[in-house]
């Protein structure tokens, strides 16, 4: 008896579309029917360009099928994990390594599975990843994917992604630091009410780059947080104001040593990878050498944006 099996075979349309942030180009690939093309549109859109060169920064191809998943745990060791650590509303982080590369796994805030695991190979060049669970945790787990292609390839590039809140003024880029909750976002909108001719950059995750020249320069980017802001504009750094909570308005700048340790606590990084953790390190001592680093001791008010002002732009 002869058996015959039917075979199906799918084929996969694939797209891929460059991106450039803070000068750096990287490439993204998946599905051309894929519902994340059009949730990046909004966010990603003012950043994609044409340029179709080899050297990107990295490329990132995404599934819907974890094909490969098996072969991604084996020789796998846990280098680091947040669970039970993790405050409410923000995402779980595992991370294990290979000689291959890494892995990280993530889960988004009330979910009881991973929605998301990422393989990214040692030279950081190459990255794949496979999402799980509805479309919205398709979508962040995505967005935080491509985040953290992009922190770790750009660890040894003279560029760190802060986690900030970011103005113009004057010409120049003012990043207000904080821990969560802390009043970052408040600030920006006090500088926004307060004074004329201040645009908000970016209200999450903008980038300070090294210019060759030795200039820090503050740049867009697409992941803003909460805030849909997600401009395409550059600046150089006028300042770095660390915002702290009190019952007066009151500006202090800080030291060089006071400064590095403001902005390690608020700068991204792969702290467990020896050379990128230095990688990051050189660049905030070469920011510190160029920008003054303020706390900002203040009230949530229009009076604290003024005070604020005056002091980090009359260096």
């Amino acid at each position: 008896m002869v058996v015959t099996y039917k075979i199906r075979i799918f084929v996969i349309m694939a797209q891929y579309k460059t991106y450039k942030v803070a000068g750096h180009l990287f490439r993204v690939e998946m599905d051309v029917e894929s519902p994340i093309w059009e949730r990046m549109e909004e966010a990603y859109g003012p950043f994609e360009v044409s340029e179709q060169k080899e050297d990107m920064l990295f490329s990132l191809n995404i599934s819907d099928e974890d094909t490969d998943g098996n072969a991604w745990s084996q020789e796998m060791q846990p280098v680091y994990s947040n669970k039970g650590t993790v405050e409410p509303g923000f995402i779980e982080l595992s991370v294990y390594k290979s000689p291959e590369g890494h892995c990280f796994e993530f889960t988004q805030p009330q979910s009881d599975t991973i929605n998301g695991r990422l393989f990214v190979t040692r030279d950081l060049k190459q990255a794949r990843m496979a999402l799980y669970g509805s479309p919205i945790q398709r979508w962040l787990t995505f967005n935080t994917g491509v985040n953290f292609c992009f922190l770790l390839a750009t660890s040894c590039n003279r560029t760190v992604l802060a986690h900030a809140s970011c103005v113009t003024y004057g010409g120049k880029a003012y990043l207000f630091l904080g821990k969560s909750g802390t009043g970052k976002s408040t600030h920006s909108r006090m500088w926004l009410n307060a004074l004329e001719g201040v645009v908000l950059m970016n209200d999450d995750h903008p980038v300070i780059r090294i210019s060759d020249d030795g200039t820090a320069v503050a740049y867009g980017s697409p992941w803003s947080g909460k805030t849909r802001c997600y401009k395409n504009m550059q600046a150089p750094v006028g300042g770095i104001i660390r915002i702290s909570r009190a019952l007066h308005n009151k500006a202090r700048r800080l030291s060089p040593i006071q400064s590095y340790a403001s902005l390690m606590t608020s700068f991204s990084g792969m702290t467990w990878v020896k050379e990128l953790a230095d990688g990051r390190d050189r660049t905030i001592q070469d920011i510190i050498s160029s920008v003054p680093c303020w706390v900002m001791e203040c009230l949530p008010d229009h009076d604290a944006a003024r005070v604020c002002c005056e002091a980090v732009t009359n260096v």
